[in-house]
């Protein structure tokens, strides 16, 4: 038996029906039906992509986070000497 949070459905449909459903003229229990539906497709979905999840788990361990070492390194190995024009050969970010 699937377990879904009562309030949290209940609260949402009052959420959508005060803010949005009330002005297109739908009715409380129309809304309701869609949270519902809403809360149930999340269960799915959420079991979907943990069946995803599942066979990547273990490649996980086995990716190796690199490092480098910077410390040997000067501003002039990392910024070409080209000083020609408006802020050089610097990214401006445009």
């Amino acid at each position: 038996m699937r377990m879904y949070d009562l309030k949290q459905i209940m609260k949402d449909a009052w959420r959508t029906y005060k803010y949005v459903a009330k002005k297109k003229g739908k009715t409380f229990g129309e809304v309701l039906k869609s949270t519902w539906r809403l809360a149930k497709l999340q269960v799915s979905m959420k079991k979907a992509m943990d069946t995803k999840r599942e066979p990547l788990a273990g490649l996980q361990s086995a990716c190796k986070a690199v490092s480098y070492d910077w410390s040997g390194v000067t501003e002039a190995a990392i910024y070409p000497d080209n000083n020609s024009g408006y802020l050089g050969s610097k990214y401006c970010g445009d």
